[in-house]
């Protein structure tokens, strides 16, 4: 299989004119020193066979299984490595069709189904092979030689990652089908995963990429859709689903010199930080030790004097870990939606809404308290700042260095203050993602112009969003990234008509 890339050279932009315009050179021996595209191709190969199977008896019992192998020279030069035998096996029962449930008729359906599988995947930034890239240095002054820059060393062992799957769920109609409900149950299970390691510097390198690293993944799905009100003029349906996930990380690589907590045991997005214990009576933060006091940054990050009287924090690596307090996790907790049709006659009106639930998003400090400068644009946060006079706020107060110097090393020199979890903000938000309102043109005017079909509508998108709090940040899904653009509203009118 072959891979080209086009990789296009920056324009220039014109301040003046706002405009983005090609690249004029003087001469054509500049020119092609830069060129304006160039392309390059990759070739891997792949292989695969696959069987599937499924039977069903009396429309009540079905089983099915497929496998296939999958294999690739991407992986490393023991060939056992090189195929993935993939698998699944699954089944059915549908209750339903028993015939000790004939008598019950408003049950339309029933069925438990359960399943387990095998899958593979393949991380493409690696390689079994020693790499490196072509470069120039110099040697002697005024002479350059070529060289390669070796990147990552061999790993003969290199195969694919795997992921177990696990699945039981159910499926229920009731009432003419009016009512339908599922559910499922998974666990996933990730193995052999692509991770960085460390290597002993004799070695010549500092870490390489081998398969190692595991997660897990578990959660409940529902989906209940609805028929609620059927007239001759008025129709209305919904569908509701929501999720629920739970992500653990089961193995991991975590640097000696590493000074926040291992992931090992969290979510893959968790977000550590300093608990925060307000503002002292100079506006000064404090924070809560694991006693539960509140203290200075002086002492709780044990800030001292050295020998060269500069200052400096003593505590080992391990204990600078233990200062961290889980946070919670980037990773939404409960996500879902509904969506709800009407029709009116000729009128069709769809409104669907999205959630996200359960996670938190860190942000960054929305000012310095030891890099204030007043000639440039400050967030309004520092208007609510400590002072003689405000007190009761969780801004701190601005800092010099002539005084409590330990507190203004721990803010200006180590940046504890990005750290504190006063800046991690729920994320939780509810969007209304679409509107849409249509309207199906009558039978006397698609007639009077021989067309076939006719609708017109109106769509709007991103119109509302209701959010925990996302204060300083345009939208609660780019909270976080300050210079992020917000999310567009979009109105599009349609037009659509058939002869």
């Amino acid at each position: 299989m072959y891979y080209t890339q086009w990789v296009g050279m920056p324009l220039v932009y014109l301040l003046k004119t706002m405009q983005s315009k090609p690249i004029l050179f003087p001469e054509e021996r500049h020119a092609s020193t830069f060129p304006l595209s160039t392309v390059s191709e990759s070739e891997n190969a792949y292989v695969s066979w696959f069987a599937t199977a499924s039977y069903t008896f009396r429309h009540r019992y079905t089983l099915g299984a497929s496998i296939r192998f999958d294999g690739s020279d991407l992986f490393g030069v023991d060939k056992k490595y090189r195929y993935l035998p993939l698998y699944s096996v699954s089944g059915l029962w549908r209750i339903s069709s028993e015939s000790f449930m004939s008598d019950i008729e408003w049950i339309n359906n029933l069925a438990i189904r359960a399943s387990y599988g095998l899958q593979g995947n393949i991380d493409k930034s690696t390689s079994p092979k020693i790499l490196g890239n072509y470069t120039t240095t110099t040697i002697l002054p005024g002479t350059t030689e070529d060289a390669i820059d070796i990147a990552s060393p061999p790993n003969e062992k290199l195969r694919w990652e795997k992921t177990h799957s696990s699945n039981i769920g159910f499926d229920f109609s009731i009432l003419n089908t009016r009512i339908n409900l599922s559910g499922d149950y998974y666990y996933r299970k990730g193995v052999d995963l692509i991770g960085s390691q460390a290597l002993a510097l004799e070695t010549g390198f500092q870490s390489t990429t081998i398969n190692w690293a595991s997660m897990k993944n578990q959660g409940v799905e529902f989906s209940l859709n609805t028929h609620n009100i059927k007239t001759k003029h008025f129709d209305w349906h919904t569908t509701f689903n929501i999720a629920y996930n739970q992500n653990k990380i089961l193995e991991i690589s975590t640097p000696d010199t590493q000074l926040t907590p291992s992931l090992k045991g969290y979510a893959i997005g968790s977000i550590f930080a300093y608990p925060f214990g307000g503002l002292d009576g100079e506006g000064y933060p404090l924070f809560i030790d694991h006693s539960g006091n509140r203290v200075s940054a002086e002492e709780y990050f044990n800030i001292r004097e050295n020998e060269s009287g500069n200052l400096t924090m003593n505590l080992s690596v391990e204990e600078r870990r233990e200062r961290y307090e889980y946070a919670g996790t980037t990773e939404p907790v409960w996500t879902g939606g509904f969506f709800n049709t009407f029709r009116i006659k000729r009128f069709e009106i769809g409104i669907n809404c999205i959630f996200n639930l359960g996670h938190v998003i860190q942000t960054s400090p929305s000012y310095s308290p030891t890099l204030f400068d007043r000639g440039m644009n400050t967030n309004r946060d520092i208007l609510n700042r400590w002072t003689p006079t405000n007190t009761n706020t969780v801004f701190p107060t601005l800092m010099t260095n002539d005084k409590r110097r330990a507190d203004y090393y721990a803010y200006e020199d180590q940046y504890v203050d990005r750290d504190l979890d006063l800046w991690v903000k729920n994320a939780n938000y509810m969007r209304l993602q679409s509107v849409r309102i249509g309207y199906r043109l009558p039978e006397s005017i698609l007639s009077l112009f021989k067309m076939t079909s006719g609708t017109i509508s109106l769509e709007g998108r991103n119109l509302l969003v209701w959010a925990a709090d996302y204060t300083n940040y345009l939208d609660p899904e780019t909270m976080g990234n300050q210079y992020a653009q917000p999310i567009p509203k979009s109105v599009t009118f349609t037009l659509n008509l058939n002869f």
